[in-house]
């Protein structure tokens, strides 16, 4: 982690200002890395919320450049290399980008990277074939010969189909991305998946799948009728959070102006419908309360990835 006086991953960020967003010095491009190819889901929710960045920095023009590879940590050491003028802005989603820098043994890298906030959780939760395993009472009947579908390592609702399966004698099976999870379900082929909700709103909303508990410490406002997994014994919580970061060393007026902006994203009607409408919960994680999440989850990451890892391990 970082020695006193650094500002990295690990380290208690700066406060945000409470006054209006101000584009604060920023003018002309910046560019917002994406650890995904054009299409992906990282892709498309950067397209997305670019309009509302450049709402809210008036002055400033947002260009999505795509940085895939390595399962994120591409975009990330890109990022952490550039030159921090505050014209780079890095999309993050977590837990994923610590569980892949853990993995790899690049945890120091994250160090290079100042994490500006977060504008958006991510519900993660357990659905069901609707005829297979309609409640968690019936999944918990087809016992070990109920294989529970996931999206690829290290993605939150992965680790926290990880946590299910010790619960509960499943047979776990990670998936290639979250879309063939969910086709096996719908198809049958599987009677259960770990999934984010923006994955699975359009099938539960069609009643392709059925909603069988979320991976919370409380119900989620746009399923409230959704029970938790820990109200039915299963104590499964996670923090999913979709947010961006800077190179280290962004001047403070810089960084100051960009987590401003951000601050009044979330409280942008237009925006919170919108996210709202793809299965997003609206919520703004300032520097320092994100930054005390981060270190919480990687301590607990690299505990588990000692003792019981997320993917095979090369030692």
């Amino acid at each position: 982690m970082a020695g006193p006086g650094r500002r990295g991953f690990g380290l208690a960020a700066l406060g945000l200002l409470a006054r209006p967003a101000r584009a604060g010095g920023l003018t002309g491009p910046i560019s917002l890395l994406v650890a995904g190819a054009p299409g992906g889901n990282a892709d498309g929710w950067a397209r997305s919320i670019a309009p509302f960045l450049e709402r809210h920095l008036p002055r400033a023009q947002i260009a999505v450049a795509n940085r895939p590879g390595e399962g994120g940590l591409a975009a990330a050491r890109s990022l952490a290399g550039t030159v921090p003028d505050g014209h780079v802005l890095g999309a993050v989603a977590t837990p994923l980008l610590l569980a892949r820098a853990i993995a790899a043994g690049q945890s120091a890298m994250l160090e290079r990277l100042d994490f500006l906030g977060a504008i958006a959780e991510e519900p993660v939760l357990l659905v069901g074939h609707p005829g297979l395993a309609p409640t968690l009472g019936a999944l918990r009947a087809r016992g070990e010969q109920a294989l529970l579908a996931t999206p690829p390592p290290g993605n939150a609702a992965q680790l926290a189909g990880l946590a299910f399966a010790r619960a509960r004698p499943l047979t776990l099976l990670a998936f290639a991305n979250a879309q063939t999870a969910r086709q096996a379900v719908i198809a049958g082929n599987v009677a259960a998946a770990m999934l984010a909700l923006p994955e699975a709103l359009a099938a539960l909303s069609d009643d392709r799948l059925a909603g069988l508990g979320l991976a919370a410490a409380t119900r989620c406002p746009l399923l409230p009728e959704m029970p938790t997994l820990a109200e039915q014994g299963v104590a499964v919580r996670i923090a999913a959070h979709r947010g961006f970061a800077l190179p280290l060393g962004t001047p403070q007026p810089l960084r100051e102006a960009l987590g401003a902006a951000l601050k009044a994203m979330v409280a942008d009607a237009e925006f919170v419908g919108a996210a709202e409408a793809e299965g997003y919960l609206p919520r703004y994680l300032p520097a320092a309360t994100w930054d005390g999440l981060l270190r919480a989850t990687a301590r607990d990451l690299a505990t588990q990835w000692r003792g019981d890892p997320w993917l095979p391990r090369a030692d």
